[in-house]
C-alpha cells in the first residue's frame, strides 16, 4: 500500500523538523545590524585576527558578486527584454550591496553551478532559492531564512494526475541538483522516474511537449510557470526554507544573517515578497 494516506502526518513532522534545521541556519551575532561581525560561524571556529575578512575583500573590491537565478520569475529573473535583473533574491543582493556601499555584480546560476561558482570564489554569495539543509550546511553557512516554500508538481490539466501516488509509473521532471526526488520518495511508494533538467524552463518545455508527465519545483517557482494548459496536483509537501549561503567559515555570512534579521522584524521582507508579486504557498495549516 502506499504512504499518501500518512502524507498529511507526515508533512506536519517534516515542517517541525525543517523549521527546526532553519531556526539553527543563522550564522550572525545578535549585534542587529549589519557591518563588523566576529561571531562563531557554524562550523565551530570564529575568523581570527590574523585572517582575510571577506566583507573588508567585498569593500575594497567595491563589488558583491551574487549568484542567483536568471530564469525564476519573481525570485531571480534577467529579464531578455530589458537586461535588468529582477526578483526578491536580486533586490536582496542590491540591498546587501547598498549596506556595504559597494555595486553588485549578478552572475546566473543554476542549482548545479552554485555551489560550484560559491567554491571558486567568482561569486561571494548565493540567493538562489537555495534551500537550507543540514547536508548542505555542511558545506556552506546559511543566514536565517528569508522565504520558506513548499514543493509541489505541475501536470497538464487533462492529465488526469491529482496526487502524488497517481505518479506510478510516470515520469516527474527536475532541476538538477534539486531535493523533490528525495522529498517525493519520502511520502509515496509509488514507482517514478525522475528526469533532470539544467533550468526550470526547460523541465516546464518537457512537460508541454510531453515528454514528461509532470514538473517539480518550489511551488512559487512552478507558480511562475503556470498557465492556461496546466495545474497542480492536490499534493504540497516539503517546507523549503531558503537562506543565503556563503563560504564555510566567512564573515560575510554573519553580516548578511544581521541584515536579514533586521529586515524580517521590520517588516521589509514581507514587503519584498509581497512586491514581487510571490503567493506563500505552504503554511502550518497545510500539514493538519
Amino acid at each position: 500500500m502506499m504512504k499518501m494516506k500518512t502524507a498529511k502526518k507526515l508533512g506536519a513532522m517534516i515542517l517541525v523538523g525543517a523549521m527546526t534545521a532553519a531556526m539553527a541556519a543563522g550564522c550572525g551575532s545578535d549585534s542587529g545590524s549589519g557591518g563588523t561581525d566576529d561571531s562563531k560561524t557554524e562550523s565551530g571556529g570564529s575568523e581570527s585576527s590574523g585572517s582575510t575578512s571577506a566583507v573588508d575583500e567585498i569593500k575594497e573590491r567595491g563589488v558583491l558578486r551574487v549568484g542567483t537565478e536568471d530564469s525564476a520569475i519573481g525570485f531571480g529573473y534577467l529579464d531578455p527584454a530589458t537586461n535588468e535583473w529582477t526578483g526578491i533574491e536580486a533586490d536582496l543582493g542590491k540591498m546587501i550591496a547598498d549596506e556595504l556601499g559597494v555595486d553588485v555584480e549578478y552572475t546566473a546560476v543554476t542549482t548545479s553551478t552554485r555551489g560550484q561558482l560559491l567554491d571558486s570564489g567568482d561569486i561571494d554569495l548565493v540567493a538562489a532559492t537555495f534551500t537550507i539543509t543540514d547536508e548542505r550546511k555542511l558545506s556552506y553557512d546559511f543566514t536565517d531564512p528569508y522565504y520558506t516554500d513548499a514543493q509541489s508538481v505541475l501536470v497538464m490539466k487533462d492529465s488526469g494526475l491529482k496526487t502524488i501516488d497517481d505518479f506510478d509509473g510516470k515520469t516527474i521532471a527536475m532541476s538538477a541538483g534539486g531535493t523533490e526526488k528525495d522529498s517525493i520518495e519520502a511520502i509515496t511508494d509509488a514507482n517514478i522516474t525522475f528526469k533532470e533538467f539544467t533550468d526550470f524552463s526547460e523541465a516546464k518545455m518537457a512537460l508541454t511537449a510531453g515528454t514528461v508527465d509532470g514538473f517539480a519545483a518550489d511551488s512559487s517557482i512552478l507558480q511562475s510557470y503556470l498557465d492556461d494548459s496546466c495545474e497542480f496536483i492536490d499534493t504540497k509537501f516539503s517546507p523549503q526554507p531558503y537562506g543565503i549561503a556563503t563560504k564555510k567559515g566567512s564573515d560575510l555570512c554573519g553580516y548578511v544573517n544581521n541584515l536579514i534579521d533586521q529586515w524580517s522584524e521590520d517588516g521589509t521582507l514581507d514587503q519584498l515578497v509581497a512586491d514581487n508579486n510571490i503567493q506563500p504557498s505552504y503554511v502550518a495549516d497545510d500539514a493538519e
